[in-house]
């Protein structure tokens, strides 16, 4: 009888750490709202993009000093939803693939 309220409690305590973290809805929105949030009150303008399988598209924005980024993805039904965001973003040199030509 221990046994089983023990193994009740530890997955009551679970289920309601879950819970929040499961209610928590992304931020969406119209793309072209989102786009201009993001550039009026951070200067971020789109850097990289990429199609992904499903036909969504994963766009990366930045702040020109690069010290706010931005992850997009837009659903191919319309909406886009942040995905992450973060400071301090540095770009990588391009390696040469091979001998240069």
């Amino acid at each position: 009888m221990l046994k089983t309220l023990s193994l009740i409690a530890v997955v009551a305590g679970a289920v309601a750490v879950a819970i929040p973290q499961a209610s928590a809805s992304p931020v969406c929105g119209d793309r072209s709202k989102v786009i201009d949030s993001l550039s009026a009150k951070y200067s971020e303008e789109p850097v990289a993009v990429g199609v992904t399988s499903n036909g969504g598209v994963i766009e990366v924005l930045k702040a020109p000093d690069g010290q706010t980024w931005t992850i997009l993805f837009t659903y191919p039904s319309g909406p886009s939803c942040l995905v992450a965001s973060g400071e301090a973003w540095q770009d990588l040199e391009e390696k040469l693939k091979g001998p240069a030509a």
